[in-house]
This record gives C-alpha cells, structure tokens and sequence, in this order.
C-alpha cells in the first residue's frame, strides 16, 4: 500500500524515500480523518482524497 513508510510504487526513476504518503496518513489519522487514493479517471496518474471533520 502506498501509505506504508518507505513503500515506493511504480516509477523507481522519480526520487524520494517514501516517506510522505505515510506522514500524511498519519496525522489524517490523528485527526480522526479518512486519505485514500483512486485511479484517474481521467487516464494517467492517480487521485488522493482526504476528508476531515469540520471544528
């Protein structure tokens, strides 16, 4: 799953150490939120989505 730490899917030729996605995930998670990811229905690449609860 691309919300792991270090976890690196696809293009090995793009840089960065994986680490985002999952720093995302958990402070979405911390705040009681949901973060997901989808195919482009557009074609090419992919689409995230995060929802969080209104204050």
């Amino acid at each position: 799953m691309v919300f792991e730490r270090f976890k690196r899917v696809g293009n090995s030729s793009i840089k960065g150490s994986g680490l985002g996605l999952a720093i995302v995930k958990r402070i979405v998670d911390l705040h009681k939120g949901k973060v997901g990811v989808e195919d482009n229905p557009e074609g090419q690449g992919s689409v995230f989505w995060v929802t969080l609860k209104k204050a």
